[in-house]
């Protein structure tokens, strides 16, 4: 199944590139993420973004995740990110915040997951007659990894699409984002995780296609 996601990765980011714009990012990460009073899962992630080639600092974020189980295959949760975008004129602050539900399942060493989310975003340039018309959108994420008992190497594959709903002049824009990658397990508590993502944008004016090499180190507590 694996080896099927992706061939159609490959298969897709090949059409995909022809008519739009390319770009190879770097993003690079460090998180921690651990349980709080035996209930919450949470985590913690600063990250940087590189453009034009990998040349350019496009973007510092920190994103927190909150969850809860709600059954042994739902759980629900809460995202914030706080981000500076680094653009060509100066540079944005950016809060996103989000709830999402999500499925997940393991059988015969894979997990599958799917997450569901809402999400609204403010920044603090505003440039239109509106004024401090947030971003909204939904987005959805097909997930699934594989692993066995004693096992150091994880790999996995995902799938997800953005939906944008606000503000009007960019309803129905789209964004898909197709991830291939390996998580390592240093030690008992750090994993590295190394990912190649494929991401291409429709009904947009002026539409990009990116290669991104994904770079991670995560701390369990």
């Amino acid at each position: 199944m694996i080896r099927r996601l992706l061939l159609f990765l490959v298969l897709f980011a090949a059409v995909s590139v022809n008519a739009q714009r390319q770009d190879f990012h770097t993003w690079v990460n460090v998180g921690v993420e651990g349980e709080a009073f035996n209930l919450i899962d949470f985590s913690i992630a600063p990250e940087l973004r590189l453009s034009n080639n990998s040349s350019r600092v496009d973007a510092l974020l920190t994103e927190i995740d909150l969850s809860v189980p709600l059954t042994n295959f739902l759980r629900i949760g809460v995202e914030y990110r706080y981000k500076i975008d680094f653009e060509n004129e100066g540079k944005s602050n950016k809060n996103r915040g989000g709830v999402y539900l999500e499925l997940d399942d393991k059988r015969n060493g894979f997990r599958y997951a799917y997450r569901a989310m809402y999400l609204r975003e403010y920044t603090d340039i505003y440039t239109t007659e509106l004024g401090s018309l947030p971003e909204t959108m939904h987005r959805h994420k097909l997930s699934l990894k594989y692993s066995q008992k004693g096992w150091d190497i994880t790999p996995g594959v995902s799938a997800e699409g953005f939906f944008t709903l606000n503000p009007p002049w960019d309803r129905g824009r789209q964004k898909w984002r197709f991830t291939a990658g390996v998580q390592y397990r240093l030690t008992k508590d750090i994993n590295l995780g190394l990912g190649y993502k494929f991401q291409c944008e429709f009904n947009t004016n002026d539409p990009l296609s990116v290669h991104i090499l994904d770079v991670g180190l995560e701390y369990e507590l």
